[in-house]
């Protein structure tokens, strides 16, 4: 007779699939699931349209709105930015509430920001990019809100991309030369 593991799930997770990649980390510290390399290729096509593939195969698209000399076809940079970040809290928030064994009946995040773009156009100097970031959190669950709360708050150190924008992280751009002119 064949042993059957039944693994429990919450809100569509393993519960305990956090330890065990928390494991897998600690066995190999600097291996791919420690210190993975994620990667996008952004294409530019025309106007300012760009057509990005991440490692998936997914494809988002990216523009400008009309109002900034776009055709409002795609996601804007400060959009693609703003879900990057809402995109990580909810991966964050469910690993860890799912984890707790918290079931969540729904969990939406908004996230807003205002850029400057009198700097980014030079018509005032100043930071071009955003001033601030909110994140509003509506969640549903049949926990104490206190309970929820303070387990949020213990998850939000955790979550890679906001870590990322709150402090200063390196840019490197290298810029290589495919064809074309070769001379100054």
């Amino acid at each position: 007779m064949s042993e059957t593991t039944h693994r429990v799930t919450i809100n569509g997770l393993h519960v305990n699939a956090g330890r065990e990649v928390r494991e897998r980390i600690r066995a190999d510290g600097e291996g791919d699931i420690a210190r993975p390399l994620y990667q996008t290729s952004v294409q530019w096509t025309q106007g300012y349209q760009t057509q990005t593939t991440v490692k998936s195969g997914a494809v988002l698209h990216g523009d400008e709105p009309c109002a900034y000399g776009g055709a409002g076809l795609g996601a804007t940079p400060q959009e693609l930015l703003l879900a990057g970040i809402g995109n990580c809290l909810a991966a964050t928030y469910i690993g860890g509430l799912s984890a707790s064994g918290v079931k969540v009946n729904s969990l939406v995040l908004d996230v807003s920001g205002r850029v400057d773009f009198r700097a980014a156009f030079g018509v005032t100097s100043g930071n071009p990019g955003f001033e601030s970031i909110q994140v509003q959190v509506l969640i549903d669950t049949e926990e104490s809100s206190e309970r929820v709360d303070a387990l949020l708050a213990k998850l939000l150190p955790t979550a890679p991309i906001p870590d990322t924008i709150m402090r200063p992280v390196p840019l490197t751009v290298e810029v290589q030369h495919t064809g074309g002119a070769t001379h100054g």
